[in-house]
C-alpha cells in the first residue's frame, strides 16, 4: 500500500446516498419546446444544473444513482408530508436518516415542467458542507424516463429531448444520425436505476451508470478471479448516507473492456456492495461513476433503452 491511513483520512470520496423504499408515482411531463439544452457547472466531480421546485430556485445535482426527485429538507422543511418515515437513506457505508415524502406542485428544469412531482425529502447538509456550494436537491432517473439525454463533459452541456409516443420509434438526435459514429449499448432500468451489463472472467455483470458517484466501485464479494485482477495502490474514505464513512482498498482495475469498447485501466475503489441490493436480493456488482463516464460524451434512450457512446 502506498498511502498511509492517515493519508487515507483526507481523501474523502462522496457517493450520494440510494434509497430502499417505496417506489414513487413517475412525474408527469410537458415540454414548452421538445428539445433543451441545459449548460450545467461541476463542483469536484459533480454536476450542477440550474432547477426551481414550485418558487424555489438553485443547483441539483444530476444523479442517475438517485431514483426520483430529491429535496434537500433544509429548504423544503415547511413542504406537507405524504408519507413519514417511508423508507432509509442507504449507500454503501449502510443506512441513513429515515426518509420523508413530500410533492412538489411544478418543477421546471429548462424548457420541461413537472407536474406534482414526487420528492424524496433529505438531509444533504454532507455535501454542501465537503463542497462549499448550496444544494437544493437531486435530479434522478425518473425525471427523464421519458427522454432522451446527452451528457457532454467537454462543452458542459446536457442535451434534452421529451419524446413524444409519435417519436418513440424513430427519434435520435442529430449527433446519433451516423451509427459509425457511436457505440450502442442495450440498459436496463431497474427501481429507477440505469444497468448495463459487462462480462469478466466468464461472468456476467450489472453495473449501474451513477453520475453523482466521484469514483468507480466494484463490489469486494466479488471472484477473486475478478478481483485479482486490481492493483491496490492505497485506501479510501467513502462517505455515503449522512455523515458515516468506512475505509475501503483503491486500485486500477486492468484491461476492463464494455461489450467490445476497450477501456483500458479504470481507477475502481473496492468495497462491499451488499447495502446497494434491489429489492435487498438482486444485488448490482459494481458502479460506473466519474472517472469512466467523464471520458465520452454518453447518450441515453430511455424509451428504447440504449445508452450511446460517441467516439
Amino acid at each position: 500500500m502506498t498511502n498511509t491511513r492517515a493519508e487515507a483520512q483526507k481523501r474523502d470520496s462522496l457517493l450520494v446516498a440510494g434509497y430502499h423504499a417505496a417506489t414513487a408515482v413517475d412525474p408527469d411531463l410537458t415540454s414548452d419546446t421538445a428539445s433543451c439544452i441545459l449548460p450545467f457547472t461541476r463542483v469536484g466531480k459533480l454536476i450542477l444544473v440550474k432547477g426551481r421546485a414550485d418558487t424555489t430556485e438553485g443547483n441539483f445535482i444530476f444523479d442517475t444513482g438517485s431514483p426520483h426527485l430529491v429535496l434537500n429538507n433544509t429548504y423544503f422543511r415547511d413542504y406537507p408530508l405524504i408519507q413519514a418515515n417511508f423508507g432509509e437513506e442507504t449507500s454503501i457505508t449502510g443506512k441513513g436518516d429515515i426518509v420523508a415524502r413530500t410533492t412538489v406542485k411544478r418543477f421546471r428544469l429548462g424548457t420541461f415542467t413537472y407536474h406534482s412531482t414526487e420528492a424524496d425529502l433529505v438531509s444533504l447538509g454532507h455535501i454542501e458542507n465537503s463542497r462549499g456550494v448550496k444544494i437544493l436537491g437531486l435530479l434522478g432517473v425518473s425525471l427523464f424516463k421519458q427522454c432522451e439525454v446527452i451528457i457532454d463533459y467537454e462543452k458542459n452541456l446536457i442535451y434534452l429531448h421529451h419524446i413524444s409516443r409519435k417519436e418513440r420509434s424513430t427519434y435520435q438526435h442529430e449527433l446519433l444520425k451516423d451509427p459509425t459514429t457511436y457505440y450502442t449499448y442495450p440498459i436496463e432500468i431497474n427501481e429507477n436505476r440505469i444497468l448495463v451489463k459487462t462480462a469478466m472472467a466468464k461472468r456476467n455483470l450489472d453495473f449501474v451508470i451513477d453520475f453523482a458517484a466521484e469514483t468507480n466501485i466494484i463490489d469486494s464479494r466479488l471472484p477473486g478471479k475478478i478481483l485479482d485482477s486490481i492493483d491496490i495502490n492505497g485506501r479510501i474514505l467513502l462517505a455515503g448516507a449522512g455523515t458515516k464513512k468506512v475505509e475501503a482498498l483503491s486500485g486500477i482495475l486492468n484491461n476492463f473492456k464494455l461489450q467490445g469498447l476497450d477501456v483500458g485501466a479504470l481507477p475502481v475503489i473496492i468495497t462491499n456492495l451488499e447495502n446497494t441490493c434491489f429489492g435487498r436480493e438482486n444485488c448490482i456488482n459494481g458502479v460506473l461513476g466519474y472517472d469512466f463516464l467523464s471520458r465520452y460524451k454518453l447518450g441515453f434512450n430511455f424509451i428504447k433503452r440504449k445508452m450511446y457512446i460517441l467516439k
